[in-house]
């Protein structure tokens, strides 16, 4: 009985100090974006009346914004998204998935990296709940820095690159991409 509660304690503090470096380890990191670009399709059929994208002036705390309206209401739409890692020789896709927009902006029935990305998304944006983007709103995406300590752990310094697009009736509205970097803070430099 002694050993059983012995081993038991040991797993439940071996557990305890795995998560608290688990914690501390996930804050040694950031995404540090690289660049963003977007474009709109010139298909006569596309709702996107302007947009804007880019990344803020500040080298060192890099944000990333994104705007656009429609010309028409939104009804229904796709939402196309890709993670690579460059490797070599051949590059990692960590995620190629493409959904029912109207279903991520409510939220229902996503895969859970979809779920946490709209959650996220919900600090940084006025996106609506649900579809139809009105037209004639200004929707954004305003001061977006991504917190890893959110997202399953990484624990390793990586290039990657993201590439999206708003679909519609399969052909692109929106699309574009962002190129970034998880590296290791200059806190996390200076503990070593």
């Amino acid at each position: 009985m002694l050993k059983k509660l012995l081993t038991c304690s040991t797993l439940i503090l071996s557990i305890y100090f795995l998560r608290i470096h688990h914690v501390g380890a996930k804050t040694d990191f950031e995404l540090q974006f690289e660049n963003f670009s977007c474009k709109s399709s010139e298909n006569s059929e596309n709702p996107i009346e302007r947009y804007n994208c880019g990344l803020n002036k500040n080298v060192k705390r890099r944000t990333l914004h994104m705007e656009f309206s429609m010309r028409e209401e939104l009804k229904e739409f796709d939402f196309h998204i890709g993670i690579i890692m460059p490797r070599r020789p051949v590059d990692f896709v960590l995620l190629n998935l493409t959904v029912d927009g109207c279903h991520l902006l409510s939220n229902k029935n996503q895969v859970p990296l979809m779920r946490l990305s709209r959650e996220i998304l919900d600090r940084y944006s006025n996106f609506p709940r649900q579809c139809p983007f009105q037209r004639g709103k200004t929707y954004y995406i305003r001061a977006f820095r991504l917190d890893l300590s959110l997202i399953p752990a990484m624990n390793m310094e990586t290039p990657v690159r993201l590439k999206f697009a708003y679909m519609r009736r399969q052909l692109p509205m929106l699309h574009g991409k962002i190129v970034a970097r998880v590296q290791r803070t200059t806190i996390a430099k200076r503990k070593d």
